[in-house]
Parts: structure tokens; C-alpha cells; sequence
């Protein structure tokens, strides 16, 4: 019996010993061993069961039914994937930093030479003030038993305590999107914009609300192209929450993101007159880390990207002086609180963060390798000199924003002051010709009627 007692011992040691060789913790960042069930291929189109094992530092968590899928749109085709993981029930996956939640995405950041790209925006976001700033928080994974890199652990964007906060069954998630991008459910403005409609989700989703969404959307576009989009009373700042409006292009335009005009989330309460922007995301080939042009010298608002729709609608506000002004006054108190500095040090501070799991990460994948036909086209040997490229991208671009925004401002000033002379022209008025066809966008040189004030005008 005391021999017997004695192997069972030694068993009870042995997997004690075994288990602790499987999940230990690879680097100083967490370790997430994921096993599908029987080995199951992930894919984007439906979720499949697994196991979840996160280890941090002494902290062994394990949760044996979670779902998980493929993610992203063109990181999906890529070799190291991104995933959604979704649990049973709200998990305080990252701490109590962060929210408890049921969905979180899993991101593999893999065009982004440094992987700290996604990160940096959290914490900018932080210094800016957003509501909401998806979780950056780094991982070494493992995958049914197979070593896959670096990832990082991120919130997703939805309707949640800790996330966007609107009511869940009547407040408003939506994205702008375009044909490519579009998903269900979604609709089509009369500009022909594509608005994927997050929240309310499923059968919270009736055909009214649907319906409230699209002429909502459609009294926005049909403003914003107007002669009156500028007025404070009636145009486009009438629907716009102006202090999101504003940050969130600051930051789009700091972090120069190709994408950052053809993906945009807003919400708002269903019974809001305006609505917020953001929050900001999917930052991995932003900050120069796309070569379609000179993004240290260039405002994505006059990129002359065709396909970006609300390139159009950005090239409107700047000749807004309202907007002019108050993105120019809102940088230089962003500069004047230490904006450059602050971007500066948290790049140290992540890159002393992953850099013993970036080693790992690119004994895998080559540091020197192009993932995206459209990435930087400036690669290393070290990971250093990535770091010492993204720096210089933010300390230039920065440069670069603070002369073109004041340049800005200033013309639209003078452009206010031109037409403070043209008053009766610039009002917001319904105008009609002399066949008594009602126009929005009256032709120069040419005679109009004022429906308001029963007055001809010649419009200059």
C-alpha cells in the first residue's frame, strides 16, 4: 500500500511538472496557449471551440470554452493571422484596468515592423481625451502546441460597458465603410456612402430604426454638400459632436492612416441631435508605414485618394474657418501640453516593453520582410532601427502638421473675411433661378431669388 501511495506520488508530481513545462511563461509580456478542439483549422467564416491558457507571471488562468475565428480583411491573408476570441460570459480577460467583456480581438499587427503602431494610438488617444480606446496589451502566442509570435490583446469596438457606451438596444454604432468593405447589416446613402450599422445589433434592429439611421445619415450628406454646411445653426455642426469632430481629425492626421477616411465609427443615443467620432483604430500601417506618398509632408484631406469618400467632405471643412481655426487652436494646446514628447517616451516605453518578445517574434517572421505590397519600403536587420524610423516619422510629421494647419487657418481666415463682404450670397438661403427651379448650389454670375427675402441677387 505504501509503494502504491508512493507512485501515486510520483505521477501527481511528474504532471504537475509536465503541465508547468507546457504553460510557463515565454518572455516578460503573458503567454496564451490556445488549442482548438481536436486540432481544428480556424477560419474568418464561423466560430470554433477551444481552450484558453493565459499565463502572467505566477497567474495561471485557464478557460476551456471560449470560440474563436479569423478576423481583419487583408491581415486575414497574411501567414501570421489575426482572430476574435469570444467567451462564455463577461471575462475580466486583462485586468481591472480594463473592462469585462464577452468579445476581445487578437491582433497580430504583423505589417507593423515594430508592432507598437496599435499601441502608441491607445495611449495618444488617452492623452487626447477619448471616451473609448481599444486595449493594447502584448502576449507571445501559442497555438494548438506551434510557437506564432507576438499579438497583442485588444478590446473590440462595440456597444459596451468600458467601450461605447450607448444603450444597446436603441443607441447607434455605425461605420463608414465602401463597397469593398461593406457588412451586414449595412446601408447606402443617396451619395452612394456605405454605412456597415453595428449597433443595434440583431433583432434589435427593425426595419424603423434601420430606416432612422439612413435619413439620418442622408440629412447629414445632403448638409454637408450644401451652400449652408457652414452655418452654426443649421449646417453640419447642427449633427456633429464638435470637440470628437475635431480630435479625432487631429489625431487621423497625426498618425497620417491611409484608411483613416474610408473606415470611421461614430455613435450617438438614438435621441441625440449630434453624433461623436471614433474611436480611433487599426493603426498598423500608420505613421509612414505606407508608401503611397510622403506622409510626413502630406494632410490626408488633400491626398487626392478618389476612392476615399470622406477625403471630399475633409477638403469641405478646411474651407470652413470655424473648422480651420479651432483644429489649429486645439493643436498648438495639444503641442503647448506636450503632445511631442509624450509620443516620444511612450515609444521607449513599449519598445522596452516587447522587445524580448519581438526576439522571438522575428526568429519566426523576418524582420526584413514585406508582408503588404503597400507597407514602408524602407526595411532593416534590427528592430531598433524600425523604432528610430517611427520616431523620426511623428517628430517630422509634426513639424510638418503645426506649419500647414497655421497656413490653414490663416487663408481661411481671410477666405471668412472675404465673404463676411458678400453677406446676402452667403447666407443660408433657398435660392431658385428664373424658371423657378429650386437649386442648392447656385451658379456664378447669374441671377437667383431668395425665397426667404423675396430678393434677386447676382451671385458673384
Amino acid at each position: 500500500m505504501k509503494k502504491k501511495k508512493t507512485i501515486i506520488l510520483l505521477l501527481l508530481i511528474v504532471s504537475i511538472f509536465v503541465d508547468a513545462q507546457i504553460y510557463s511563461q515565454l518572455t516578460n509580456v503573458p503567454t496564451l496557449y490556445i488549442e482548438t478542439f481536436n486540432g481544428e483549422d480556424i477560419t474568418k467564416e464561423k466560430y470554433i471551440t477551444a481552450s484558453l491558457t493565459l499565463v502572467d507571471g505566477e497567474k495561471t488562468t485557464v478557460y476551456n470554452d471560449i470560440q474563436i475565428r479569423g478576423r481583419g480583411n487583408s491581415t486575414w491573408y497574411t501567414e501570421k493571422k489575426p482572430y476574435k476570441l469570444k467567451f462564455a460570459s463577461k471575462t475580466e480577460l486583462l485586468g481591472k484596468e480594463y473592462t469585462k467583456a464577452k468579445k476581445w480581438t487578437l491582433l497580430a499587427n504583423h505589417g507593423d515592423k515594430t508592432m507598437i503602431r496599435n499601441a502608441l494610438t491607445y495611449d495618444l488617444g488617452k492623452f487626447m481625451g477619448f471616451t473609448f480606446c481599444p486595449a493594447a496589451v502584448f502576449v507571445d502566442l501559442f497555438l494548438n502546441g506551434n510557437y506564432r509570435g507576438t499579438y497583442q490583446i485588444s478590446d473590440q469596438v462595440e456597444v459596451y460597458k468600458g467601450r461605447v457606451e450607448v444603450n444597446s438596444n436603441t443607441g447607434w454604432l455605425i461605420e463608414l465603410s465602401d463597397d469593398e468593405h461593406k457588412d451586414d447589416p449595412y446601408i447606402v446613402t443617396e451619395k452612394g456612402f456605405y454605412i456597415n450599422i453595428k449597433n443595434p445589433e440583431d433583432e434589435d434592429l427593425t426595419d424603423d430604426k434601420r430606416d432612422n439611421i439612413l435619413n439620418w445619415c442622408n440629412n447629414l450628406e445632403n448638409i454637408l454638400f450644401s451652400t449652408y454646411y457652414k452655418d452654426e445653426s443649421i449646417g453640419y455642426r447642427s449633427m456633429v459632436d464638435e470637440k470628437t469632430l475635431i480630435d479625432w481629425y487631429i489625431a487621423t492626421e497625426l498618425v497620417s492612416n491611409p484608411d483613416g477616411f474610408s473606415s470611421i465609427y461614430a455613435y450617438k443615443e438614438e435621441s441625440d441631435e449630434r453624433i461623436k467620432i471614433g474611436p480611433l483604430w487599426d493603426m498598423d500601417i500608420s505613421y509612414g508605414n505606407s508608401n503611397e506618398c510622403n506622409w510626413e509632408q502630406t494632410l490626408l484631406a488633400f491626398a487626392n485618394r478618389e476612392e476615399r469618400q470622406f477625403e471630399k467632405v475633409a477638403y469641405m471643412l478646411w474651407q470652413d474657418p470655424w473648422f480651420a481655426n479651432k483644429v489649429n487652436n486645439r493643436w498648438i494646446q495639444l503641442i503647448d501640453n506636450g503632445l511631442q514628447t509624450f509620443l516620444i517616451d511612450k515609444i521607449d516605453s513599449l519598445r522596452n516593453i516587447i522587445y524580448l518578445t519581438q526576439e522571438k517574434n522575428y526568429n519566426v517572421w523576418p524582420i526584413d520582410g514585406m508582408v503588404f505590397y503597400f507597407e514602408s519600403h524602407t526595411y532593416h536587420q534590427t528592430y531598433d532601427e524600425y523604432i528610430d524610423d517611427l520616431k523620426k516619422f511623428i517628430n517630422n510629421h509634426i513639424t510638418y502638421l503645426t506649419k500647414k494647419f497655421n497656413e490653414l487657418a490663416s487663408s481661411s481666415t481671410e477666405i471668412k473675411n472675404l465673404l463676411d463682404t458678400h453677406d446676402d450670397y452667403f447666407r443660408s438661403e433657398t435660392f431658385y433661378d428664373l424658371t423657378g427651379i429650386q437649386t442648392i448650389n447656385p451658379q456664378s454670375k447669374r441671377l437667383y431669388i431668395s425665397k426667404e427675402r423675396r430678393k434677386k441677387f447676382i451671385m458673384p
